[in-house]
C-alpha cells in the first residue's frame, strides 16, 4: 500500500508540474502560431484553455480523428490502431449534438484520450517498479521512477499519444514473462505490436530471458514460452492483414509515412555523424538573438543527455537483465 501511495503521489506531482509549465508557457513563449493541422477542428471545440488542449496537439489530433471516424483520411494508416480503438471503446461521455462530426471531433474524445493516457502512464509506473524490484533494491526502483518522470520528454506520457500505452504494455509483458506467465506476456506483447511498430522487438527480450535461464527450463515451461513468443507479433500481423484486406497494401503503415514528412530527406539513409555535424554547423554559423541562443544551448544539452544513453547501455550490457530494462 505504501508503494502504491508513493507512485500515485509522484504521478500527481508530475502531472501538476506539467500543467503549470504549460500554463506558464503562455507568458514565456510567443503566441501560438497554429502551425499544425486540425487543432481548430479537434482541440479548440473542447472549450478548454490551450495549456490543457495542447496535450492533444500534433499526432494527438490524428488519434482523435481515428477514434471518431476510423481510417478514412489519406495516410492515416501510419497510425497504429489500438490506442484510438481504446479511446473509442471507453468514450462513455455524452456527445455534443451541436457538433458537426463531418468536420469537427466531438470534445468527449479529447477528454477520454487524455484520461486514458494518464491512466496508462500510471499503469506503466506500477509495472516498471515491479519489474525493477525483481533485480534491484527499493531505493533503486524508486529513484528510477523519479528519473523517468523528470526526463525532458516525459510530457509525451501525459499527452494524447501512444507512448504511455505502449510502455505500460511493454513493461507488463516483460514482467509477466519473467514471472513465468508466458501466455499473458505474449498477449500483452501482441497488443503492444499493434500499438507501435517497435512492439515487434519485445520478443527479443523474451528470447534473451529464455537464453539466460536456459539451464532451468523444463519441457512444459518451454512449450508455454514458445506459445508466448508466437503470440507476440500477432498484433502487427492482424493489422497488416486488415490493411491489405481494406486498402490492398500489407505495408501501408510504412508507405504512408512520406505523407507526414518522414521521407523528406533526399538521402535514403542519414547517419548519426551527419546529424551531429549539421547541428554543430548550425550552432556555429547561425546569428543568434537572446531567445534563439538559449534554445540552441537547451537543444545541445538535450542532445548530450540523449546520446549518453547508449554509453550507459554498453557499460552495463553484461549485467543481469539490463537489456530488458533498456529496451522497455
Amino acid at each position: 500500500m505504501k508503494t502504491v501511495k508513493y507512485i500515485f503521489t509522484l504521478f500527481i506531482i508530475w502531472r501538476v508540474c506539467l500543467f503549470f509549465v504549460a500554463f506558464s508557457s503562455n507568458y514565456l513563449i510567443p503566441q501560438f502560431g497554429a502551425r499544425f493541422p486540425y487543432y481548430n477542428t479537434a482541440l479548440e471545440p473542447t472549450g478548454l484553455p490551450n495549456w490543457i488542449w495542447g496535450f492533444g496537439n500534433f499526432d494527438g489530433v490524428h488519434y482523435l480523428r481515428l477514434a471518431q471516424e476510423g481510417y478514412i483520411a489519406k495516410f492515416s494508416q501510419s497510425f497504429f490502431p489500438v490506442y484510438p480503438l481504446l479511446i473509442k471503446f471507453f468514450n462513455f461521455l455524452p456527445k455534443d449534438p451541436a457538433i458537426d462530426t463531418r468536420t469537427f471531433v466531438d470534445p468527449s474524445y479529447f477528454y477520454t484520450g487524455l484520461i486514458l493516457s494518464n491512466l496508462f502512464f500510471l499503469g506503466f509506473l506500477v509495472f516498471f517498479y515491479k519489474l525493477l524490484k525483481l533485480d534491484y533494491s527499493e531505493k533503486i526502483a524508486r529513484l528510477s521512477l523519479i528519473l523517468v518522470l523528470v526526463f525532458p520528454t516525459s510530457f509525451y506520457f501525459g499527452s494524447i499519444y501512444t507512448e504511455s500505452l505502449f510502455l505500460m504494455l511493454a513493461a507488463a509483458s516483460v514482467y509477466y514473462f519473467r514471472t513465468k506467465k508466458y501466455i499473458l506476456a505474449g498477449i500483452l506483447a501482441a497488443v503492444a505490436s499493434a500499438t507501435r511498430i517497435v512492439g515487434i522487438f519485445i520478443p527479443v527480450i523474451f528470447l534473451i530471458e529464455m537464453f539466460m535461464n536456459r539451464k532451468n527450463i523444463k519441457v512444459k515451461e518451454l512449450a508455454s514460452q514458445a506459445v508466448g513468443l508466437l503470440l507476440a507479433p500477432l498484433g502487427l500481423i492482424v493489422y497488416m492483414y486488415y490493411l491489405n484486406r481494406n486498402f490492398g497494401d500489407f505495408l501501408l503503415f510504412l508507405n504512408s509515412q512520406p505523407g507526414f514528412g518522414a521521407g523528406r530527406s533526399s538521402q535514403a539513409y542519414i547517419l548519426l555523424p551527419q546529424v551531429i555535424f549539421r547541428y554543430i554547423k548550425m550552432f556555429l554559423t547561425v546569428k543568434f538573438n537572446g531567445k534563439s541562443r538559449f534554445s540552441s544551448f537547451l537543444e545541445c544539452s538535450f542532445g548530450i543527455y540523449f546520446y549518453s544513453d547508449p554509453l550507459i547501455l554498453v557499460s552495463s550490457l553484461f549485467q543481469k537483465n539490463q537489456t530488458e530494462l533498456s529496451m522497455v
